[in-house]
This record gives C-alpha cells, sequence and structure tokens, in this order.
C-alpha cells in the first residue's frame, strides 16, 4: 500500500491528540469504531518519531 499521510487534531480541554486512520486502510482492515490498539513509540536514527499501533481487539 502507497504511503498516506495523516494530520494530527487537538482536543478543546485536554492534552489529547487524534491520528486519523485514512479510509482506504479502515475498509482494507475492518477496522470498526470499538477496535482497541496498544500503541510503542521509538525514534530512528534522525530521531523521527515512529508510533506502532497493533489491534489488540476487534470491537465486532
Amino acid at each position: 500500500m502507497a504511503k498516506k499521510t495523516v494530520k494530527v487534531r487537538g482536543r478543546e480541554g485536554t492534552a489529547t491528540m487524534d491520528i486519523s486512520i485514512p479510509a482506504a486502510i479502515t475498509r482494507e482492515y475492518d477496522v470498526e469504531r470499538g477496535d482497541v490498539f496498544s500503541v510503542e513509540t521509538e525514534t530512528d536514527v534522525k530521531d523521527r518519531l515512529i508510533l506502532q499501533y497493533t489491534r489488540v481487539y476487534d470491537g465486532k
């Protein structure tokens, strides 16, 4: 799959941020509301943040 670009959005009154999952990915992998993901972080040699999401619960 081609690389996708997403934008981080803030929420009013909280430090939590939202990252969108592109529609093509949600369709291909059947991502639904209620699915739960774990998030792991690391940085690469250029000090860029890498986020890795793993679905741990399918909310179907």
